[in-house]
């Protein structure tokens, strides 16, 4: 199987993009970024930049599919090969943007607390990774258009889809490192509670054996003196 340079390109600059999100998270969000599953972040940060291409050259059955293939921004080319609907020809603005994972990020950060169920944390990585990835994809589109006729949304002029891709992102590495951020941060207001809390019990402990000793000392025994 033929990959192309495109194709390898995109594997590339999305690697070069994680390791920079990576790096940047690990320095101010430490604690937030551990708590993020790093093979499936790597996983889907491949989908969403380059595809799993891995999976066709393996001929893995379901997985070698055209939509396991493509990068996620490039799904609009099949899925407008099967329904014709004009809004999904090639670099529809849909699909040439963040709003799917970043939809998904805050699904799964508004159902997490309620339910507690594992596969919302998964669904939460696998979108940090997703927007990420997509993020390098749109990078490096516009970078290789801009060396030929220019990078253009379909149906857009030059300007606004610029602009459109700038918003983009900033909201598709913005959005993952300020939640990282937020969860390090909420780890550290979890860790200062749990130490005012263990210094009130200490406290509630040592006036317990205060108020204990004092009772001890008031219903002791007076010695009496018989004359």
């Amino acid at each position: 199987m033929y990959l192309s340079t495109d194709k390898l390109m995109h594997f590339v600059v999305g690697l070069a993009v994680a390791v920079g999100f990576w790096q940047l998270t690990e320095r101010y969000a430490p604690t937030g970024v551990r708590r993020v599953n790093p093979i499936w972040f790597f996983v889907m940060l491949i989908w969403g930049a380059s595809g799993l291409f891995i999976f066709r050259k393996l001929h893995v059955p379901v997985l070698s599919g055209d939509l396991f293939f493509m990068a996620v921004p490039d799904w609009d080319i099949p899925l407008y090969n099967w329904t014709r609907w004009r809004f999904l020809l090639h670099r529809s603005w849909m699909f040439h943007s963040v709003l799917l994972p970043v939809s998904l990020l805050f699904t799964s950060l508004w159902r997490m607390h309620p339910s507690r169920s594992p596969a919302w944390k998964w669904l939460r990585d696998g979108a940090f990774g997703l927007s990420v990835g997509m993020s390098a994809h749109l990078l490096w589109d516009a970078l290789y258009s801009m060396t030929k006729q220019g990078f253009f949304i379909h149906g857009w002029n030059q300007s606004t889809s610029l602009a459109w891709l700038g918003l983009n992102l900033l909201l598709g590495l913005g959005v993952p490192f300020l939640v990282m951020w937020g969860m390090d941060e909420r780890s550290e207001w979890l860790r200062h509670a749990a130490r005012l809390g263990q210094l009130r019990n200490n406290e509630l402990w040592f006036s317990g054996l205060n108020g204990m000793e004092l009772v001890k000392h008031k219903s002791s025994p007076r010695h009496i003196r018989y004359e």
